[in-house]
């Protein structure tokens, strides 16, 4: 299979030629869509983004709507009131600390340090109330069972 590499250009009439090492240039990699079949389409295996501007926004967006999934399951998690809230939280705070991970490996140089910190911050406040509810959860636990024990039949 041919290995061909493309440059687009926004000046349509620039004569110059352009030579760009494409092993030793950095940037954002993105990866297409999988199994979407155009006719008379490139297809293309993978895209590097090396405008600063662009990255960050790429990035950013990527992150944000990870976030948004995140506030889903979230809401999902708070509104239901089920025997099992406590396996449901501890798979929320799995989820924060995946996305956390995910953000900071991935992303981190990509975005902003101010983007970046607010999602950390806004991660920060999801993971302390999760871990709150997970509390009065487990408080709530060990009050109805000390009651329950201390209730029991006396001899």
């Amino acid at each position: 299979m041919l290995d061909k590499k493309y440059l687009i250009v926004k000046e349509k009439n620039d004569p110059a030629i352009t030579y760009f090492e494409y092993d030793k240039m950095h940037g954002y990699d993105l990866s297409p869509k999988k199994n979407i079949k155009i006719k008379d389409a490139i297809n293309v295996n993978k895209v590097v983004i090396i405008n600063p501007s662009l990255m960050n926004k790429v990035a950013t967006k990527k992150v944000n709507l990870k976030f948004e999934r995140l506030l889903k399951l979230l809401n999902v998690i708070f509104e239901t009131d089920d025997d099992d809230a406590g396996t449901a939280y501890r798979e929320g705070l799995n989820e924060i600390s995946k996305l956390r991970l995910e953000a900071y490996t991935k992303y981190r140089k990509y975005m902003e340090e101010e983007e970046f910190s607010l999602v950390m911050k806004k991660l920060d406040i999801l993971e302390q109330e999760l871990k709150l509810r997970l509390y009065y959860l487990e408080q709530n636990y060990l009050n109805y069972y000390e009651n329950e024990r201390t209730e029991g039949k006396s001899r």
